[in-house]
């Protein structure tokens, strides 16, 4: 039963080109094997999946793992990768900072590298400078953003956890409200109301991050999806976190294929 239903039955009663690397190996714990490097022959490479489906479709860009101690983000990020689709096209980077995630910390090499995507200028790093020409390249209809957080927004200081921020560009506030909707209906069990998801700040490209540069220079809809770390463990952080990128993405006309549902 779902939730609501649950709840009201009870009151009735009482989320840089691609080259094929042989020395490249899969993410761990993946099937597909990548398609590509990034940072290729640097301590910061990393596998590029891309998925092609049959028919002519939107190209989606998902990064996964940009803080390398939020292990949702990049596990549902491997997650995506493994997607088949019927039609466009799914580019997934689910180890975005390779060192930091190694290191099991938030900075890798040079900061914090969801800081250094300035609007309206060029990334201020190398690895940034990969991801945002690899992303570029793509012609992307939509991005999303993968991440973790260890509280829970509107309700633990500073924290963002359990909300998904949209840019401002096209539907993309509407698709969020959706989406954020079907989780809490679907996804969140009715006795955790503490975690509904929420829609959080629209994102207007004013801030150095990686999704505000999507929408501020690409006018492109883009989305952060944050799942909490509060009293909830990773492997389910991770199905959150998918079940959101699957609700995105369908919104934007790009589904799984029925096996892999």
């Amino acid at each position: 039963m779902q939730r609501r239903a649950f709840l009201a039955a009870g009151a009735t009663a009482a989320g840089v080109a691609l080259g094929v690397s042989r020395s490249t190996a899969g993410t761990p714990g993946m099937r597909r094997e990548p398609t590509g490097v990034l940072m290729a022959g640097t301590p910061h490479e990393t596998p590029v999946y891309v998925v092609e489906g049959d028919s002519a479709g939107p190209t989606a860009v998902v990064v996964g793992g940009m803080h390398g101690d939020e292990r949702s983000g990049y596990l549902a990020a491997e997650r995506v990768a493994d997607w088949s689709v019927d039609a466009g096209r799914l580019v997934v980077l689910p180890r975005a900072n390779r060192v930091a995630i190694e290191r099991d910390t938030r900075r890798g090499e040079g900061g914090d590298l969801n800081r250094q995507f300035p609007p309206g200028a060029r990334p201020t790093t190398a690895l940034a400078r990969g991801i945002w020409d690899r992303l570029v390249e793509a012609e992307p209809d939509v991005v999303v953003n993968l991440h973790s957080s260890k509280g829970i927004y509107g309700t633990h200081q500073e924290f963002v956890g359990q909300a998904v921020f949209p840019t401002a560009a096209g539907d993309a506030v509407a698709v969020a409200e959706e989406t954020v909707a079907t989780l809490n209906d679907a996804v969140v069990p009715w006795y955790m109301p503490l975690h509904d998801f929420l829609v959080g700040n629209v994102l207007h490209g004013t801030a150095p991050l990686l999704t505000h540069k999507v929408g501020g220079d690409l006018g492109r809809p883009a989305y952060i999806v944050e799942a909490t770390e509060f009293l909830v463990d990773p492997e389910t952080g991770a199905r959150w976190t998918e079940r959101a990128a699957t609700e995105l993405l369908t919104r934007h006309g790009l589904e799984r294929t029925g096996e892999d549902r």
